[in-house]
């Protein structure tokens, strides 16, 4: 954008006195005053076209360190403006504002006496609140040397900036998933070597050298290395989306807000367990991480930047969308209202879920007695139902609700406390 020169007070004076000089001067007879206002008159003009003759040019660049940042975690902006063009005499001026959701404007005065000139700054900002967003808010302005004439122009340099979801550290669980491949169970913690190779019970006329005797001094059983796929555990995150059950409060949903970070923490924990990790909304759209759990943790944190609530009435879409995905060993519902319809839903998910967490808002006092009567449901089919507040400690929910009554450790899996 071009810069667009504007009249300062002292020009707005010189004006205004000139044509005044000269209206006297004509009423007057006086000739002599004619020449002092067509001076007050020429002295912002000649200035005006002076400036538009030497005013500065730049060119910006900015950096945000880090590009991904945590909401509520800081960061920072590293701004570095070279003079492309000098502006003798002039005093220049700059501005960068990142808007009102990542922090406060930082203004800062530039090096403008000679080409190639840089001026570098650095300011922080915390991001509120998780989404995509550009800096692009940097405002130069110059004065010329006479005082008669700014120029404002937008620098540019946009610069992306994506803002996660907070996640709160979690303690580790201590992971006994178990699988089932034929008939043959496969602990988690029986995979070693490179070979994939899983172990099972001792059969009559199994070749001994296939003993696994780290396993057989564990369990106390004779156990024997099978060949056989590798099998990981997943989990999947049911993340009520539904606009319904998250209640607008000064333009954002604060308990859906929570949901979403409950969600990126407790993903971030499963992925370093390593769990192979699905997502699925109200709407059914699912999303999947695994492998490495640095790169696993950005795949999965990606979605739930943008993630928002659906018009969906219900969780059909996100039980049918469940349905599809093969058997699990862990299944976690993020919840923003547990009622009866929602309990039925849940309930029928019994099957190949071992591990069945439910975090729910706790409900208003007029909500009170349906959500117990959907929690109760939940119960007799195996479910951990919690209610939670959204001030409450997130560590201190997952300790109390990732600790199921264990069962036998060859048809189920469960998470304790560390």
């Amino acid at each position: 954008m071009r810069p667009v020169p504007r009249p300062t007070s002292r020009t707005l004076g010189f004006l205004a006195l000139g044509v005044a000089i000269g209206v006297l001067a004509w009423g007057t007879g006086q000739d002599d005053l004619v020449w002092v206002a067509v001076f007050l008159v020429a002295m912002p003009v000649a200035a005006l076209a002076a400036a538009l003759l030497v005013r500065p040019g730049f060119h910006a660049a900015r950096e945000v360190q880090p590009e991904v940042s945590p909401a509520g975690e800081p960061a920072r902006v590293v701004l570095t403006l070279s003079a492309t063009r000098p502006g003798f005499g002039s005093d220049v001026l700059a501005r960068d504002d990142p808007g009102p959701a990542l922090g406060v404007p930082h203004a800062f005065r530039l090096d403008a006496g000679r080409r190639g000139a840089r001026t570098s700054v650095a300011y922080p900002i915390r991001p509120r609140r998780r989404g995509r967003y550009t800096l692009d808010g940097l405002v130069v302005r110059s004065v010329d040397a006479l005082g008669f004439w700014t120029f404002g122009r937008h620098a540019g340099a946009p610069t992306p900036l994506v803002v996660t979801p907070r996640v709160h550290a979690l303690p580790p669980a201590a992971v006994r998933a178990i699988g089932e491949v034929g008939e043959t169970p496969l602990p988690r913690t029986s995979l070693v070597g490179p070979d994939d190779a899983t172990v099972r019970d001792y059969r009559a006329g199994d070749d001994v050298r296939r003993i696994h005797w780290r396993s057989t001094a564990r369990t106390g059983e004779i156990m024997v290395r099978r060949e056989e796929s590798a099998w990981d555990p997943t989990a999947w995150v049911l993340l009520d989306s539904r606009a319904g059950v998250h209640p607008l409060e000064e333009g954002l949903r604060p308990t859906f807000e929570w949901l979403v970070t409950a969600a990126a923490s407790i993903g971030e924990r499963l992925l370093t367990d390593d769990y192979a990790l699905g997502l699925v909304d109200a709407a059914g759209l699912t999303h999947e991480a695994a492998g490495e759990p640095a790169v696993a943790a950005a795949r999965w944190l990606d979605p739930l930047v943008d993630v928002d609530v659906v018009p969906a009435d219900d969780l059909h879409e996100a039980i049918g969308a469940l349905g599809r995905q093969p058997s699990d060993h862990i299944l976690i519902a993020l919840l923003g209202r547990l009622d009866a319809a929602t309990a039925d839903l849940l309930s029928g998910l019994n099957g190949a879920r071992y591990v069945r967490l439910a975090l729910v808002v706790a409900p208003a006092d007029d909500r009170r007695a349906e959500f117990e009567q959907a929690r109760a449901l939940l119960v007799r089919h195996g479910w951990d139902v919690r209610p939670t507040v959204l001030s409450s400690d997130l560590a201190a929910t997952w300790l109390g609700s990732a600790a199921p009554a264990t069962t036998d450790a060859r048809t189920a899996s469960g998470m304790g406390a560390p």
